[in-house]
């Protein structure tokens, strides 16, 4: 009896032993695959935020959750690919109310829409890196592809910016004052063609009027030829 239940200990310690060296080997397997994520995904990440004309630069930095955006996305974690995870998480919940608080002066349809696309992007960029075995390659091309809306942002803001000057740079007051002499020469032109006809309906007027009838003197009665 006491054999029989020494070989069931030794078999139970056996047992755990290869389970447990089991487990290290897919612990170790798992947290080798998560370095290398996490080592190819670091060399990536880099968020590029273009230099623009002080104008745009102007706006931008009293726009306060662009401000809060910008420095979170700039902040590149270094400890471990959790701290990916967990800063991409925040940067997706800030991208997705930065169109409702768009400046006025840039705050269009075109602006707006970059700026939807981009928080799509870095929705899309967040699902990847929560998945469990994530897409190392897809994520890379998410940021690639969320660097190309930032610069897309800013060129949408840029053509604003461009518009506002275009009427001064190609001479505004001197279009208007082509269009006020325009005006004006339509108006004389105007005001001739109707003098010119108050003329001729004055002179087809004159035509019109019947001849006045020559008065004859009269001739004496004879009754007043007899009392003379």
């Amino acid at each position: 009896m006491r054999y029989l239940i020494s070989l069931l200990s030794s078999l139970f310690l056996f047992l755990s032993c290869n389970d447990s060296k089991e487990n290290n080997l897919t612990h170790e397997k798992t947290k080798q695959i998560q370095d290398s994520v996490f080592t190819t995904i670091s060399k990536n990440w880099s968020f590029v935020f273009p230099k623009t004309n002080p104008e745009i630069e102007n706006v931008l930095s009293s726009w306060k959750e662009w401000h809060q955006f910008q420095n979170e996305l700039e902040q590149k974690p270094k400890t471990s690919l959790l701290a990916f995870q967990m800063k991409i998480e925040n940067v997706s919940n800030r991208s997705d109310s930065l169109y409702l608080s768009i400046p006025e002066r840039f705050n269009n349809p075109q602006v707006r829409s970059r700026m939807i696309t981009l928080s799509t992007q870095l929705n899309s960029l967040n699902t990847y890196m929560h998945v469990q075995d994530i897409p190392q390659k897809k994520v890379n091309q998410l940021i690639k592809t969320v660097n190309e809306e930032i610069n897309s942002v800013y060129r949408q803001m840029e053509e604003v910016v461009i518009k506002e000057r275009i009427p001064m740079e190609i001479g505004e007051e001197n279009m208007i004052r082509a269009l006020d002499t325009t005006r004006l020469a339509n108006a004389k032109s105007f005001e001739e063609n109707l003098l010119k006809t108050d003329s001729v309906d004055n002179n087809t007027g004159n035509k019109l009027l019947p001849p006045r009838k020559r008065q004859l003197p009269k001739k004496p009665l004879p009754s007043q030829l007899k009392s003379e």
